[in-house]
């Protein structure tokens, strides 16, 4: 996604920009629908879609290039800038096994972080791409700070994963 998703995303709004260009330069706001018989409604309900896309795009881009949970030896920073909760602050970890009653196939297994007063902060599954160093953080965590793991499958997980 963060490869692909931008320029697709780009393309898609130079093109929401171009009946804002046939516009400003016919100076007719009904220029880029003149000949489609959608009349002044149209134009107007037309106007809204592109002005909605416009702004959404980039915000969507800016999603797709900064959202990342990192753990690191100090603790979680969270996504959409919900902050930063270091270590001492941490509640829970705890292990999801795959599946649940809706979706199974959607719900990887995970590890989940908690923090107090912020609720869950972090979510690491199989499928990512810095599985092994989150592992390996998570594994650290559970040594300094054995009353962090939320249960026994959670703690069986966490030494079976690795030294």
């Amino acid at each position: 996604m963060r490869w692909l998703g931008p320029p697709l995303l780009a393309a898609t709004w130079l093109a929401g920009l171009s009946p804002v260009v046939l516009a400003i330069r016919e100076g007719d706001w009904q220029a880029p629908v003149r000949d489609s018989g959608l009349g002044a409604a149209g134009a107007s309900v037309g106007w809204v879609v592109v002005a909605v896309l416009l702004v959404t795009i980039p915000l969507a881009v800016r999603v797709l290039l900064t959202y990342r949970t990192v753990l690191d030896a100090g603790g979680v920073d969270a996504p959409f800038g919900r902050g930063r909760h270091v270590l001492a602050d941490l509640e829970r970890v705890r292990w999801v096994p795959q599946g649940g009653p809706v979706n199974a196939a959607h719900r990887p297994e995970r590890f989940e972080v908690s923090a107090s007063g912020a609720g869950l902060v972090a979510r690491v599954t199989r499928q990512e791409a810095d599985w092994e160093s989150a592992l390996a953080v998570l594994r650290y965590w559970s040594r300094a700070r054995p009353e962090i793991v939320a249960d026994e499958q959670t703690a069986q997980v966490l030494a079976d994963a690795g030294p």
